[in-house]
């Protein structure tokens, strides 16, 4: 199967078919990337759904018409690849409205509980994490009060099960093995069906832009590290077709892994190159990606800089004290690769 398998219209602008049997869906999407690519692959007389969107109203009512339409067989399962809002969001409604068996990894659902900031003592040790990194006091106030509960929170009040790394899953003429990969986020789903050359990727593996690694106070502890390995586990799969969450279907998917770690290595010599002793993240982050223009952007930078610093603490290039200033080390020093307690949060 390649990618280059014509896209048939099923429904106008919102569902087209992408592989035999599997249909993409495109919702709109308000910040940041302008959609989110969901994928439907029939079982039996319904379909499993990849990823659920983002929980708007328009995208309830786009769901509404078509699980009246084209999709009246409706959802078997659900597959939520990992805990952002475009993936997760509508996990609890369509669960409600279809009956469908979800699948999130407890690690997944741990991070969409902890990114709501339940309560006040959450809220003002996320502010802690972020002004003891040398982000200002008004943006670190901003992304424990508003954006995370605006941008990133979901709903996870509804039961759902896992799916083990390795496991087979049936569906329909498919047989998809299971991987369980970090980095983007802590454990996230992605569906390779080795006969057809397929992987549904969510995030992990896109084409035209690389996934944020966010070391933040929950989720994955070692982004960098993880998502590195993913892609050499990714690189070593047989792939003609990848079925991305944003963006078009593309073939090419071991080159897009073997350059995505490339872009890493390339970013971490940036890193080395202009790390200061005694610099906060936040000035390294600035150094590396220049003055960002909203809060967004500037906790985008602040928390992928220190995944990358972390990794070259890994790798006994640099340490972090408990101040949580950074310093460039000679490489015959040793480092656990552990940030230091006071910098962790409960």
């Amino acid at each position: 199967m390649n990618a280059t398998t014509a896209e048939t219209a099923v429904v106008p602008d919102d569902l087209i078919e992408v592989a035999p049997d599997i249909l993409r869906l495109r919702l709109p999407m308000d910040e940041g990337i302008d959609h989110v690519n969901l994928y439907l692959v029939r079982d039996g007389a319904g379909w499993l759904l990849f990823d659920t969107g983002v929980d708007t109203a328009h995208a309830r009512a786009c769901w509404e018409r078509l699980l009246a339409g084209p999709l009246a067989g409706g959802l078997t399962r659900i597959v939520v690849s990992h805990h952002h809002p475009d993936h997760l969001g509508l996990a609890r409604w369509l669960r409600e409205r279809t009956g469908a068996v979800v699948y999130l990894r407890p690690e997944e659902r741990h991070s969409a509980e902890q990114t709501a900031l339940p309560t006040p003592k959450a809220m003002d040790a996320c502010r802690h994490y972020f002004e003891h990194h040398g982000m200002p006091a008004d943006d670190a106030s901003t992304i424990a009060s508003d954006l995370l509960r605006r941008f990133m929170a979901c709903d996870t009040g509804f039961q759902s099960q896992s799916l083990e790394h390795g496991e087979v899953l049936h569906v329909g003429r498919y047989r998809f093995q299971v991987l369980v990969q970090g980095g983007h986020s802590v454990a996230q789903f992605c569906l390779h069906e080795p006969q057809a050359g397929l992987l549904l990727t969510g995030d992990q593996l896109l084409e035209r832009i690389t996934p944020n690694l966010s070391l933040l106070p929950w989720g994955d502890r070692h982004p960098l590290r993880h998502y590195l390995a993913s892609l050499e586990q990714t690189a070593a799969l047989d792939l003609r077709c990848v079925l991305p969450a944003h963006h078009e279907v593309y073939a090419g998917g071991v080159a897009r892994a073997r350059g995505l770690i490339h872009h890493h290595e390339r970013a971490l010599e940036k890193f080395r190159a202009r790390l200061l002793p005694g610099m906060k993240g936040m000035d390294v982050a600035t150094a590396v990606y220049g003055r960002r223009r909203d809060v967004l952007d500037r906790f985008l930078a602040l928390t992928e800089s220190l995944a990358h610093l972390q990794y070259l603490q890994e790798q006994a290039e640099v340490r972090c004290d408990a101040d949580a200033r950074w310093y460039p080390l000679p490489h015959t020093v040793s480092s656990t690769g552990a940030l230091p307690a006071s910098l962790h949060l409960a």
